[in-house]
């Protein structure tokens, strides 16, 4: 190979490289996965042995060791340079590139203990500024010493342009996550407190092992809904999977191991937003926890059949059992327990839907149904 195809070949190798930190700007959504790209991809295409970025932590005025490819990995949100400190702090504090051969013997060294630099005696440093704003520091060290050329600075200053613009962006993602996750659990602890302050109005006393298994219970249908969004990593959940984890749970939690009864669920895995997800899925364990309670109290063998479906305009929720049914001359408006208020609350007033509780067409048990816009 001529050394004008050797120069060609690296050329590539460095515009392949900021083609995928490139990318890396427009779909820059986990911070850590645009750190990890960003300081992997570096290290190959600047032909360096460690790359590393710190972010500056303007509560405690320094720079936190954030990715690294050659420094000890352990260190990662531990090692932290105070402000201005060491080479990379001065390129921080001062916005100028520093590139020595021998960082040792400059008078800005600072040593960071246990985090395996001493092996790398060549530096280059460069602030990662976004929007005239200091975010961080990135560097680059060798194991032989090196003289970094024009060029390697030249190429190193375009890639912490972009990865600046790229954590910039991560780092606004991150937090807005941050604060959905917040107001989510600010939303689920008032609805808790709701639903025990319901409790306590109520004129039926239960025995508190009954009161608690209840809580525990609506507690788990909230979680199951953060489970979901938490493996989607989106900010909706698939309503039958939830119906699914939801009854998996109740039936541990509430069924003797040695009754024959089943729970089916099937139906449509309609998307819906955490918030609506959430009051699906407490509709759906008090719709169950009554069907068990009461129509399947004293039985040893039963089916309830749980049902979603759902079309352009509207969402329905059956939950059918072939239980004892319901009391004589029952009525909605007046013999709702806490149960079922919650679910005519929620689906009538919260949702904007509609409740219906009856006999089971098919001759025996209880058929409940929502109706819900979507």
């Amino acid at each position: 190979m001529t050394t004008l195809e050797a120069q060609l070949q690296q050329k590539n190798a460095q515009l392949a490289a900021i083609r995928e930190i490139s990318r890396a700007i427009a779909e820059a959504q986990d911070l850590n996965d645009t750190l990890d790209l960003i300081t992997r991809r570096t290290t190959e295409v600047m032909h360096v042995e460690s790359c590393s970025i710190y972010l500056y932590n303007p509560t405690h005025d320094k720079l936190v060791l954030a990715a690294t490819t050659g420094l000890n990995k352990s260190g990662i949100g531990e090692f932290y340079l105070p402000h201005g400190a060491g080479l990379t702090g001065w390129a921080a504090e001062h916005r100028q590139v520093v590139a020595v051969t021998n960082a040792f013997q400059d008078v800005r060294f600072y040593r960071i203990l246990g985090s395996g630099e001493s092996k790398f005696p060549s530096l280059m440093a460069m602030p990662l500024v976004s929007r005239d704003r200091v975010i961080g520091a990135a560097n680059v060290q060798t194991e032989a010493r090196h003289d970094f050329s024009e060029d390697e600075i030249e190429l190193f200053r375009f890639i912490t342009e972009l990865a600046a613009t790229a954590l910039e962006k991560a780092q606004l993602v991150h937090a807005a996550v941050v604060r959905e996750m917040h107001h989510r659990v600010k939303n689920n602890l008032q609805t808790i407190a709701m639903l025990l302050r319901l409790q306590m109005d109520q004129e039926k006393k239960l025995a508190p092992h009954d009161i608690l298994n209840e809580t525990i219970n609506r507690v788990l249908s909230i979680a199951t809904v953060h489970e979901i969004l938490s493996e989607a990593g989106v900010d909706k959940a698939g309503a039958l999977d939830l119906i699914r984890r939801m009854s998996n749970t109740i039936s541990n939690n509430m069924l003797n191991p040695a009754a024959n009864i089943t729970i089916t669920v099937s139906g449509d895995n309609i998307e819906l937003p955490s918030q609506r997800a959430t009051s699906l899925a407490l509709v759906a364990n008090e719709l169950l926890q009554n069907a068990l309670e009461h129509g399947m109290a004293g039985r040893t063998e039963g089916a309830i059949t749980i049902k979603l479906t759902g079309d352009k305009g509207r969402l329905r929720l059956t939950v059918a059992d072939d239980g004892r049914g319901l009391p004589e001359n029952f009525e909605m408006n007046a013999h709702l327990g806490l149960g079922l208020e919650i679910v005519r609350t929620s689906v009538v007033e919260d949702m904007g839907g509609t409740f219906q509780l009856g006999p089971n067409p098919r001759g025996v048990g209880t058929l409940a149904q929502i109706t819900l816009p979507r």
